[in-house]
Order: structure tokens, then sequence, then C-alpha cells
């Protein structure tokens, strides 16, 4: 696990100096403590057929510890790698490609000599070999081009900028973070309005978008070419829903598969635990892990709070002392007034999930043992973890009550509005029942909405324009093929799932230079899990396969125990501690809504919440994080 950046420069115009290349590494430091590394082409005048070449990174050594898997790696042939992540099969890869190619001798014993003889040898189709996350960027002297790639399912990040220019791409800048993107002298960081509203709307950015109108993610199972021949191609080579065979054993074919994903990402030469919760994904991972390492010690951590209603470290001690592993729970006292201004600067861009909070100091304190931590994140999108999808399938039964009946029951059902959390039972049964009789897209898409359009035309005067939902609009093209509850997983496989809960696990976690590995988004799962119809997913109760596979090796109440969440109390934070930040980031004569808001709605809205007329927790949480996103982030 890594970070890395980078620029090939097509037009003398454009070219970066190494003091650029310098600052470019240095703000992907965090992501690598072990080492660092720099190349840079020889000096010359740049034309089209010799670009200009810039390549940097800060290792985080997880496999082969030897100085000479340093990167930037070349094979001596004129090819250059950096890298970012790990590839669980490469064992596998290097015995078959010293068979193709039985005279190259290997220099290393890690992963990145592999992938990039993979590269050789497969070109661009060597990433339909890989098993494993990663983003990485090979500089193809001999082709001279820039060939780039992200993992299957997004776990690892890559973003991409090129100048405004009229001409063919003059230059590429590349990066692990957005932030390594600002140090590029042609890079211009004005804000996309666009994105701005999806912000606001989700919480997040979503598909390739960037706050940035010069930036662009590179979309998750994505590889991306420029220069050489070609001038500039691209493919997907994955889809998430993509579903395997059926199988005439689910529960079985599930069990076997979750075992193999763990058993595959437990290869590492440093210390290595696994996150637990308590909760059904966490403790499925570690009971497999435990499975893998019969005679050998397995390391778990929980992480807890003061408040009893976040703090499940009971529930996590309980099932490591089931399985026999090594446990260690950490209750930490939160400094949110000194930690969120680091997170709004490592994200890069503006981000909405407050879960990212506990995040961060469950792998700050992971860290202090151990380099590589696996987790259960991707299980609920999977499996069917969420209220939300049980609430897609309950509509049919509602809508058959009479129309009056139901908007009696939602006018008694508390709700957000009557200063209920919106994420309590009551909340969620009262908007389940005002959105029944929209339609599947526009009632999925409710639940997962911070602000609605209207909403956000209020915030700004009108001011923003919008992209079309995305939510709405997945949702609307898979529901073709599938039932409402399978498109909603579905949705959450191509939007939430990579846009938001693996973006917050990699910055948060590589914040502290932690390795966090995901079994779950193992490609063979995830494609197995796209098959699973509604009644596999949840007969009985959420998650019918996991508890059917797992049912031998976990206690009973794991299956069955209310799902809390991973969450800290930001609402009553914002009604105390964090009430003077918040007011005096909101409100300053500089601050990003000041500029960009309607000053009275914002006003608004937090008086609402300070009264408890409304719960505004997290509406007012992705206000504060566009807020210090604005004041940590641009003046770097």
């Amino acid at each position: 696990m890594c970070g890395f950046a980078g620029v090939v420069v097509w037009d003398e115009r454009f070219r970066v100096s190494r003091e650029t290349l310098e600052e470019m590494s240095a703000r992907v430091a965090h992501r690598g403590p072990d080492g660092q590394g720099l190349y840079l082409s020889p000096d010359a005048a740049i034309t089209p057929d010799r670009p200009q070449v810039g390549l940097v990174h800060r290792r985080l050594a997880i496999l082969d510890l030897d100085p000479r898997a340093n990167q930037p790696f070349t094979d001596g042939q004129g090819c250059w790698i950096v890298f970012n992540g790990e590839i669980y099969n490469f064992r596998d890869l290097r015995g078959e490609l010293s068979k193709l190619v039985p005279e190259y001798r290997w220099r290393t014993s890690g992963d990145t000599e592999v992938l990039l003889a993979a590269y050789r040898v497969w070109g661009e189709k060597c990433v339909e070999h890989l098993n494993g996350m990663f983003a990485f960027a090979v500089w193809d002297g001999p082709a001279r081009s820039l060939f780039l790639a992200r993992d299957r399912m997004g776990q690892k990040p890559l973003y991409l900028a090129e100048p405004y220019c009229a001409s063919r791409i003059p230059a590429i800048a590349f990066a692990s973070e957005l932030n390594a993107l600002l140090a590029v002298p042609w890079f211009h960081a004005d804000v996309q309005p666009e994105a701005l509203a999806e912000y606001l709307r989700w919480g997040y950015i979503g598909n390739e978008a960037t706050i940035y109108r010069s930036a662009e993610k590179l979309a998750a199972g994505m590889w991306r070419r420029f220069g050489g021949e070609a001038g500039e191609s691209g493919d997907y080579y994955f889809h998430p829903n993509q579903a395997a065979p059926e199988r005439p054993d689910a529960a079985s074919e599930a069990r076997e598969l979750v075992r193999t994903a763990v058993r595959r990402q437990l290869v590492s030469d440093v210390p290595l635990g696994c996150f637990l919760s308590g909760g059904v994904d966490s403790s499925v991972i570690a009971a497999a892990a435990r499975a893998a390492a019969p005679e050998g010690r397995v390391l778990t951590f929980s992480i807890g709070f003061d408040d009893p209603r976040y703090d499940e470290t009971e529930y996590a001690a309980r099932v490591a002392r089931h399985l026999g592993t090594e446990h260690r729970a950490f209750t930490v006292r939160p400094d949110a007034m000194l930690d969120l201004p680091k997170l709004a600067a490592v994200y890069g861009e503006p981000f909405g999930d407050s879960s990212a909070l506990p995040t961060h100091y469950l792998s700050r304190e992971t860290r202090r043992h151990v380099k590589v931590a696996l987790s259960g994140d991707g299980g609920d999108e999977l499996f069917g973890g969420y209220d939300r999808y049980r609430a897609m399938r309950l509509d049919r039964r509602l809508r058959k009550l009479p129309y009056r009946l139901r908007g009696a029951l939602a006018g008694i059902a508390p709700n957000s509005l009557s200063g209920a959390h919106p994420k309590s039972a009551g909340a969620r049964i009262g908007r389940f029942l005002r959105t029944v009789d929209q339609p599947a897209p526009r009632r999925y898409a409710s639940y997962l909405r911070l602000f609605d359009d209207t909403d956000i035309s209020r915030l700004a005067d009108g001011g923003l324009p919008f992209w079309p939902d995305n939510v709405e609009s997945n949702f609307e093209s898979l529901s073709k093929a599938l039932d409402p509850i399978q498109a909603a997983l579905a949705t959450d496989r191509v939007t939430y799932l990579s846009d938001d809960l693996l973006t917050k696990l990699d910055r948060a976690s590589m914040l502290h230079a932690l390795e966090v590995r995901s079994p779950f988004m193992d490609h063979e799962l995830v494609q197995f899990a796209a098959g699973l119809t509604t009644d596999q997913l949840l007969r009985g109760g959420p998650k019918r396969m996991l508890r059917e596979a797992f049912a031998q090796d976990l206690p009973a109440w794991v299956f069955k125990r209310k799902k809390m969440g991973f969450a800290v109390p930001i609402g009553e934070w914002f009604r105390g501690e964090l009430r003077p930040m918040l007011r005096d980031n909101l409100f300053a004569a500089d601050s990003f809504a000041s500029g960009h808001f309607n000053r009275q709605v914002v006003a608004r809205v937090v008086e609402e919440h300070e009264q408890r007329q409304v719960d505004h927790s997290q509406r007012l949480y992705a206000l504060l994080m566009l807020e210090l996103w604005w004041r940590t982030t641009l003046p770097l």
C-alpha cells in the first residue's frame, strides 16, 4: 500500500520541475512512510515523440521489504511503474509468467515486479489476470504511452487531470490523492458547480467527477492509455453486477468464496489483524481468518466510545472469545475539533460521511500494532444488510392498504422534521410511509439523500446546475432486468460502494499509513452475490446467505442482534461541544457558505437543529466538512 503521483508532458509549455514532483510526493507522504522515490526523464526539448516523464512514490512496505522493491520500479527496458495496493495472486502470476518468459530473471520477491512483467506480457489485458486492490501507472517507453488502471471495485483511488487546451492532450497529471494535483502549476482549482450540487445530494461526489472542473477519477474497473500510436483509449474490464453462473448450493458456495478471499488476503510480510465490531460482517471475516490460521495468532481490534449508544466493544469481545483471537479494544475520547480538519484535508474534496470519524480513530489505534487489517466493508451491499433493502420489499404489501390509512400512518410516525434522528427506526418508518407511492427509483434515492433538489435550490438561491440523478438513473436502468430489491443492491454496488464507503475507508486508514483490505470486495465473491435472488438475500431476515454459511462458526446472537452501524453522536455534538466550531465556520465573513449559499437558509438549518425542531445532523456535518475542505485544502 502506497501513494504515487506523476506527470507526462508532450508540450513544452506544460513542463514541470523536479520541485513540483517533490511537492506532489509530499502531499501523499502519509500513505507511505517507509520509503520514497522519484524518476524524472533526462532534460531535453519536449516533443510528442519525446515527452517529459516524472514519477514519484511513497512506500508502505508490506511485501518484499528489501529496498530493491522500491518504486518507481523499472524493468531496465524503458518501462517504469508506480503502484498502490496489493496483488493477492502475485505468486501464481509469477509462476505463470516464468513459464511464458523463461529467460526473465526476477530481481525481487514481491508483487510490483510481477505487475510490471504482467503488463509487458499481456498489455492492457494484464488487469484481467489480477486478483487484488490496486491503482497503478506504467510509463511504457518503447510504446511512448502512459497506461493507467484501477481495481474492479474502486478500493484504491486514482485521479487525473489535463490542462485546458484546444489541441490534443498536451499533458497528463495523475495521483493517488486529489491534493497532489494542486501542486501542478497548470492545474486549475476552480469548483465545478454540478459537483457541488452532487455533494449536497449525497454527501459525496459520484461517478468519475471531482469537485474541480479540471480533475476526474479513473472509474473503478477501468484502464486508460494516453499517447502512443492510438493517442487515447480506454475500456471497462469489469462490472460488479455481472452475475456468475447460478450455483446449486448457494450457502456452501458463499462460505467457500468468503474463506478463499480471506485466505488470499492474509498474504503479508508484516503483522496483520482484523477489525471486529461484533456485527455480522466483521465477525464473518474474523471467523474465516481464524480458520485460515488455526495454529497461528489472529489479532482483532475494536473501538468504543463513552456513549453506550455507539459502543460495540462488548459484542466484539464476546466474538473474540468465541473465536479465540488475540483481541484489543480501544476506548477513545473524540477530539473532533482537532480531527475533523485533518479528515477534510485528506479527502481532497468535500466528503460528508460522518462514519469517517470513527474509522479514523479505529485506524489510528490499530496502526499502533499492525500495518495491515482486514475489514468487513461491503458485506451489506453484497448480501442485503441495510433496512432500505427490506423497505423496498415491504412497499408492495403497504400499497394494498387504503391511501387514507397510509397517509394517517405517515402522519403519526416520528420523523426528522419532529426532531427524531433521521436514522432512527421511527424516522425511517415515517420516510418509508411518505414515499411508498413514489416510483421505485425515486423512492430508493430518497432513502439516501441529504438535501433534495428543492432544498439545494433554496440553499444556493437557485444558482446550482444539476446533473441527472445518478442513483435514480442507475436504479431505473438496472430494474429492467432485476426486481426492486436486487436493483437497489446493484445500484449501491455502482454508486455508494465505491464513491462513499470504499473512499471513506481508504482515506481514513491511509491517513495513518494503515492498509485495510476488504475480502468482501473479491471480484469472484462480488459476482456470486450479484446473482443471488431476493429470497436468497432476505428470506427470514437480512443476510440470509451469511447466516446460513457461517452458522457453524459464530454464535446465533451475532446474526440476530440489531445492526448498530459505525457512527458517532455528531448531532449532539453540534448542540454542545461542536456548536462554536460549526457556527464560526459557517457564518464567518469569508466562509464558503457566505459566498455561495443563502445565509438565512443556512441559519435556519442550524437553529432548527439546535432547538431540536428538526434533526439536521447529517446535513450539518456535510456543510461543515464542505467548509473545512475549503479552508484546509485550497490554501495548500
